[in-house]
């Protein structure tokens, strides 16, 4: 929902390394922002021809942020991104992503319903938070190496949007 995210149609992304990586003990996992990460391999995310796409024309790396179950990321934007493109990872957990659009302690809520493999440009200068129940959850992210006020949101929107409608 414009302006905190919006889905890409871009096609479904989907590589079986993923699993390996996430399910595989000897993972290195990092601490990340409040979040445990790792890297993903480049190779990987250039099967695709949208990240492919994407990398040709902002350069990023991109990780897998894990979250472990019962588990909250409280209200924040997020300091060095000013956008992203999310997809999440299936596996069996229950999570909610929330933005706002008020400071008051009662407000209303946008949720961002993410479907395991579909691809979302999320805009990291909005209010947002996680809430994580069941089972470990894992999302495929990017980080661009662009500075965030260069790259913003509606920068990105508009480009994807040209070349994908």
């Amino acid at each position: 929902m414009i302006p905190y995210f919006k889905e890409l149609k871009v096609g479904q992304f989907y590589d079986a390394q993923l699993d390996n990586i996430i399910w595989n003990p000897e993972t290195e996992w990092i601490d990340y922002f409040n979040f445990t990460a790792c890297l993903v391999p480049h190779e990987i995310v250039m099967r695709d021809h949208f990240y492919k796409w994407l990398y040709s024309e902002h350069p990023f790396k991109a990780g897998i942020l894990k979250m472990e179950h019962q588990t909250m990321y409280n209200w924040h934007t997020d300091s060095n991104r000013g956008v992203c493109i999310n997809m999440l990872i299936q596996s069996p957990n229950t999570s909610y992503t929330f933005f706002r659009n008020a400071p008051e302690v009662n407000h209303t809520f946008i949720e961002l319903r993410y479907f395991p493999g579909t691809r979302y440009l999320f805009n990291n200068q909005k209010e947002h938070m996680v809430l994580n129940y069941d089972g470990p959850r894992f999302i495929l992210t990017t980080e661009f190496l662009e500075d965030k006020n260069e790259l913003t949101f509606k920068k990105l929107q508009k480009k994807i949007e040209k070349k994908y409608g």
